[in-house]
């Protein structure tokens, strides 16, 4: 997902510069959304929001379409896929870095908190601590920025 702006247009408007000039020094930039910590926290917060409404709807489905398949692990199987796409997103988020702490505001709202104890209960539960840990930390600085 890409998006431009010109930056030269938009600080150009302010100027009484002539409409040569303007196109003699316009710039485009591009920005990669998918490679900005907003997004990357964004769809850790979405992953975790969504995954249990969609693995109920894959076993009502698949209930429905194969009754002979066990669908006991599909349960399992659901939870370490959400979690560990999840944790790809959270894993690239850098909590001690400024511009991440500062993406936090554009994310933040009641769910967050609740999506990081979440995953955090989840790695907890296989034991994996590392993950808890780097989890935690983020989510210290989210409670910071609720007060």
């Amino acid at each position: 997902m890409y998006g431009y702006m010109d930056i030269n247009k938009i600080f150009n408007l302010f100027d009484s510069g002539s409409e040569d000039k303007i196109k003699e020094d316009t710039q485009i930039v591009f920005v990669d959304f998918k490679e900005h910590p907003a997004y990357w926290l964004g769809m850790f917060k979405k992953l975790i929001q969504n995954h249990k409404l969609f693995k109920r709807k894959i076993v009502s489905f698949l209930e429905k379409s194969e009754p002979e398949l066990e669908l006991g692990d599909l349960d399992l199987v659901g939870d370490d896929l959400a979690y560990e796409r999840a944790w790809y997103y959270a894993s690239k988020f850098d909590p001690s870095l400024e511009i991440h702490k500062e993406s936090i505001n554009l994310i933040l709202d009641e769910y967050l908190e609740k999506a990081i104890d979440e995953t955090i209960l989840y790695f907890q539960n296989k034991e994996e601590y590392e993950k808890c840990a780097h989890l935690k930390k983020i989510l210290d600085e989210v409670k910071k920025l609720q007060g």
